[in-house]
């Protein structure tokens, strides 16, 4: 049997938590808006910050298909969906010791090629990793312009996931509020 008290320690905890959880949401929804708009004002050195990262993220960690870890799997992903090679091009990767270390005679990696077998990362052509051209390879077309061209051919479908996104997010808030409020009127109540 409950402790007389008991009924109302727990609303008034619940009542409190959602009303932390409600103004967390608040300021982490100031936060999306203030990070999406010095994004936008920012647009030039957000671009140059962002393709300094991904190069730094090949130019640290990218390896050979034979030493595959979490970046390289990544990038390996990217290229082959997007038909794309590096950052900016298939230099890039001279800039990786860990890929010079373990290329061998390989000049580019066998995901900026086009594939046969894309899970196995077959190339169509066996000459295209030492000797890659357009024919053969994307190893000319950086990652960084393709995914911007698609982001720029999808804004549509963009800006309504974002826009779904900050509907939700505005709903969770109301929630918590009305969830906060129903349990006020329980406070003084002793069961």
């Amino acid at each position: 049997m409950p402790k007389e008290g008991h009924i109302s320690l727990e609303g008034y905890v619940y009542e409190k938590a959602h009303g932390i959880y409600g103004t967390f949401m608040i300021l982490l929804l100031i936060a999306e808006i203030v990070a999406g708009g010095l994004a936008a004002f920012y647009k030039d050195t957000a671009r140059n910050e962002t393709k300094t990262f991904l190069q730094s993220t090949i130019t640290k960690y990218y390896t050979s298909r034979e030493h595959t870890d979490a970046v390289t799997l990544m990038w390996n992903q990217m290229m082959s969906t997007f038909a794309c090679c590096g950052v900016n091009d298939y230099r890039d990767f001279d800039m990786s010791t860990a890929w010079s270390a373990n290329k061998g005679n390989r000049t580019i990696p066998e995901v900026c090629c086009i594939l046969k077998d894309v899970k196995l990362m077959v190339p169509r052509d066996e000459d295209c990793v030492t000797n890659p051209n357009e024919g053969n390879s994307f190893f000319k077309r950086g990652c960084y312009e393709v995914f911007t061209e698609w982001i720029v051919t999808n804004r549509e479908l963009l800006v309504a996931v974002l826009l779904s996104a900050g509907f939700v997010h505005l709903l969770a808030i109301f929630l918590a509020f009305c969830l906060c409020k129903s349990f006020a009127k329980y406070h003084g109540m002793r069961l």
